[in-house]
């Protein structure tokens, strides 16, 4: 049996990207019949990887510094030994920056995953450290966006870049498979009537993902629209992040809207609390490597409006699949949350249900024609299973279509 290493800094964030990314992976290898091995500092997730039939293995490799260089590179050679797996998949810089070197004097193949735009690319120290995940055998772009951005700034690596769009469990993210019962018990937590609009931001508390854009677009929404019934749901961990999480409160405080926004912590069923948004927001100021909650909301067949830029731009088609907004403009954001909101029921369905219907019968492209189409001649082309979508010509479609599928088949 062949066995992967899979090695990222933490298994905390139960709906962090990287996290669910690795759990999808390791479900999957097990499923193949390979021996599926996890090295990280532990978490919460740690225990859903053990029942999915997944070994786990506890080096601290989340807090960078030289004593736990020294002290995590001699326990991970001895788990090394130990294991001595096929292949090894690393999710992260620190993990890279430490190990690599000890993989590759092991002749063992080393897979990178190439998760963020990482910044400091300008600046020649922190070049090289962000340079280490390209430091591998292969490097994994997860969108054609971050596979621009490796190429850019790291053009000598570039034959190593394999692009794999990340994907989402279909399966996992199915509103026909919410309980009323799951439904219940988010809504229970929220302790709001039954008539209220659920605007959902599902997000790790932290600055970039957006969280001052959707508070100042809420007080926005309350004074414009004061007879609107509405919370705006909070779903994300604020562990490390006190500092701001605090000061977030103490605006939401001073601008009179507490009654208005709800901190829910993290909650491990995501498609339970999707089942019951109204609309979902994805309101990063700096650019999503993937646009995991774009992709998630789409597959539970939910509007959503979220930031244009990105990987989200590869997911989201404006007005067609989605809504997008500039970054940092919570004008913007209120407005189109006010659209959203006052469409009757079965255009947001129909905005939501348009891919995730053709799913479901398992139709491999789908093709969108636009009003931009009778001027450009252009059409939306989406792959079913990444979720990416394409502007392409016309006149271009079938030839597109064959290269994509000859290289499903040859991949």
């Amino acid at each position: 049996m062949k066995t992967v290493l899979q090695i990222l800094p933490s298994l905390r964030k139960i709906n962090g990207g990287v996290e669910r990314g690795t759990l999808d992976v390791a479900k999957e290898l097990a499923e193949k019949s390979f021996k599926s091995v996890i090295i990280s500092s532990g978490g919460d997730m740690a225990e859903k990887f053990k029942k999915k039939g997944v070994d786990h293995y506890t080096i601290q490799i989340e807090k960078k510094g030289l004593i736990n260089y020294f002290s995590s590179r001699s326990k991970f050679e001895k788990v090394l030994r130990n294991i001595m797996p096929d292949v090894v998949h690393i999710r992260s810089r620190w993990p890279a920056f430490c190990f690599s070197d000890v993989i590759k004097k092991n002749g063992i193949p080393l897979v990178t995953t190439y998760h963020g735009t990482y910044s400091g690319n300008n600046f020649f120290f922190k070049r090289k450290y962000n340079e280490v995940m390209t430091s591998g055998d292969v490097t994994i772009s997860i969108s054609k966006f971050i596979d621009d951005h490796i190429r850019y700034f790291f053009p000598h690596q570039k034959s190593l870049i394999r692009q794999i769009n990340r994907g989402i469990d279909c399966k996992y993210f199915d509103t026909k498979s919410v309980s009323e019962i799951r439904k219940e018990k988010f809504l229970s937590s929220l302790m709001i009537s039954e008539r209220t609009h659920i605007i959902l931001l599902p997000a790790r508390i932290t600055s970039w993902k957006g969280h001052n854009t959707a508070v100042d677009a809420v007080k926005i929404l309350t004074e414009k629209n004061p007879e609107l019934n509405f919370v705006l749901a909070l779903v994300g961990s604020e562990n490390n992040k006190e500092k701001f999480t605090k000061k977030l409160k103490k605006k939401i405080s001073r601008l009179n809207i507490s009654n208005r926004i709800i901190f829910c912590g993290n909650i491990s069923d995501m498609p339970a609390v999707y089942s019951v948004a109204d609309v979902v927001l994805s309101t990063s100021i700096e650019p999503e490597a993937f646009g995991r909650v774009s992709a998630e909301a789409c597959a539970m067949s939910k509007p959503v409006i979220s930031t244009n830029h990105g990987g989200s731009r590869e997911i989201i088609e404006n007005n067609v699949t989605g809504w997008l907004v500039e970054p940092k403009n919570p004008e913007d954001l209120a407005d189109k949350i006010t659209y959203v909101l006052a469409l009757d029921q079965k255009k947001k369905d129909s905005i939501g249900k348009r891919y995730r219907r053709n799913d479901a019968i398992g139709t491999p492209f789908c093709v969108t024609l636009d009003y931009d189409t009778i001027n450009d001649l252009d059409v939306t082309i989406r792959d079913r299973d990444s979720m990416i979508q394409k502007r392409v010509p016309i006149g271009q479609l079938s030839l597109y279509i064959e290269s994509e599928i000859g290289r499903n088949v040859t991949t």
